[in-house]
């Protein structure tokens, strides 16, 4: 068996593991964030009434949600957090995915709000990319 070689890491630069504690600190904790024993509740009613991944429907496929995604990225904004018409069902893949593409997308100005729904057409197109793409 071959061994990979190790990866480049300039001295005093931090590891993987060390830039994802800094940001966790930054953004705090899930709980300082909202997510707590209420939103665990109202997650699960939430999908008991939607149980499908509103992304993959838009493309054909069924798949089941595991995910309630704020389509309006709430930034800590208990008003955003808790305003249901806002919400969607999404499978984790559609969540890592798909949606942080659109954010980006969002943030810079490229699209409007209505394209964060996972079954707009640039979601759509996003998605029909990415699955298009090879695995590695």
């Amino acid at each position: 068996m071959v061994k990979s070689p190790k990866s480049f890491r300039p001295a005093g630069a931090p590891t993987r593991k060390q830039q994802r504690q800094r940001a966790d600190d930054r953004r705090g904790s899930a709980a300082s964030r909202g997510y707590n024993r209420r939103w665990s509740k109202a997650r699960d009613t939430f999908l008991a009434h939607r149980p499908l991944c509103l992304g993959c429907q838009a493309v054909g496929r069924v798949t089941a949600a595991r995910v309630v995604d704020h389509v309006d990225p709430h930034h800590g904004d208990p008003e955003k957090f808790w305003n249901t018409a806002m919400w969607q069902p999404c499978c984790k893949w559609h969540h890592d995915h798909v949606k942080q593409r659109l954010e980006v997308m969002y943030e810079r100005g490229q699209i409007g709000i209505e394209s964060l729904w996972l079954n707009s057409e640039r979601a759509k197109a996003i998605t029909s990319g990415l699955m298009a793409e090879p695995a590695e």
